[in-house]
C-alpha cells in the first residue's frame, strides 16, 4: 500500500464494484457481444454497423453529452434508439427494440463470478463499518451475490447523476447523517469517478491500482493506494 495524505479515522466505507470487486473485463466482452447478437437478429439492418462501430457511437455519444457519460444504462439504451432510428427504424419501434437489445446485454452483464476473497473481505469489513455500494454501472447485486453485504446501493437514475458528480455521494451521506464527509473512505479503481469524485465531496479516497487504469490518469492523489484486497481488508481490520 501506498499513501499520498494522512488518513483520518474511517465511520464508513463506499465501494465501486466493476474491475474493484471483480474482474469486469471478460464480463463485458461476452455481454456486447450478445447485445450486438441479439440486436442484429431483431433488426437485421443493426448489422450494417460492426460491433465496433456502435461502441464508437456510444463513446462519441457519451463525449458529447456528459449526463450520459455518468449512466450507463441510460447511455445504452440512447445509443441504441438512436442508431436504430439513424439506421430507418422508426421511432416507436426503436425505443422498443432498444430495450429489447439492452435486455439481452445486462442478462450476460449479470454473469459475473466473485473471487471468494471479495466475498470474505466484504463479510468481514461488514461487522466493522457500515458498507454501501457506489457504482456508474448498471449491475445487479443480487443477480451476482454482493447484495446482501451492503446496507445501500447507489446506483445513477431518475435524475441522480453518477460520479464523478456528487449526486451519490451526497445520497450515501443522507443515509448516515451523523458521518461527517472526511469520515468516508471511498474505494474503486477509476481516478475520474472515484478518485477526483470523492475528493470533490472531502472524502477520503482508496485506489485500487489493480483495476484498468494507470497511475498517470489521477488528476488529484487518492488518500492511498493498494493493489490486492487482502492488503486493504489487512488495513481497514486493523
Amino acid at each position: 500500500m501506498q499513501f499520498y495524505r494522512r488518513p483520518q479515522p474511517i465511520g464508513a466505507l463506499s465501494f465501486d464494484l466493476d474491475d474493484t470487486l471483480y474482474d469486469n473485463v471478460p464480463v463485458m466482452r461476452r455481454a456486447e457481444a450478445e447485445g450486438y447478437r441479439a440486436l442484429c437478429e431483431l433488426f437485421p439492418e443493426a448489422g450494417r454497423w460492426t460491433q465496433e462501430q456502435w461502441a464508437q457511437r456510444r463513446w462519441q455519444l457519451m463525449q458529447s453529452d456528459p449526463s450520459l457519460a455518468s449512466d450507463m444504462t441510460l447511455l445504452r439504451l440512447v445509443t441504441l434508439q438512436r442508431g436504430l432510428m439513424e439506421l430507418g427504424v422508426e421511432e416507436h419501434v426503436a425505443r422498443a427494440g432498444a430495450e429489447q437489445g439492452f435486455q439481452a446485454f445486462i442478462n450476460a452483464r449479470n454473469q459475473v463470478t466473485v473471487p471468494a476473497q471479495t466475498h470474505a473481505m466484504l463479510k468481514a469489513l461488514g461487522q466493522r463499518y457500515p458498507l454501501i455500494a457506489i457504482s456508474n454501472g448498471n449491475v445487479d447485486t443480487k443477480e451476482i451475490g454482493l447484495r446482501d453485504y451492503f446496507e445501500h446501493v447507489i446506483q445513477p437514475g431518475e435524475g441522480r447523476r453518477g460520479k464523478p458528480y456528487p449526486d451519490m455521494f451526497m445520497a450515501a451521506q443522507a443515509h448516515y447523517p451523523n458521518v461527517s464527509p472526511a469520515r468516508w473512505l471511498h474505494i474503486g479503481d477509476s481516478p475520474l469517478a472515484d478518485v477526483l469524485g470523492a475528493h470533490r465531496v472531502g472524502w477520503q479516497a482508496a485506489w485500487f491500482r489493480g483495476g484498468i487504469y494507470d497511475e498517470h490518469e489521477l488528476v488529484v492523489l487518492p488518500t492511498f493506494a493498494y493493489a490486492d484486497n487482502q492488503h486493504l481488508a489487512d488495513y481497514l481490520l486493523a
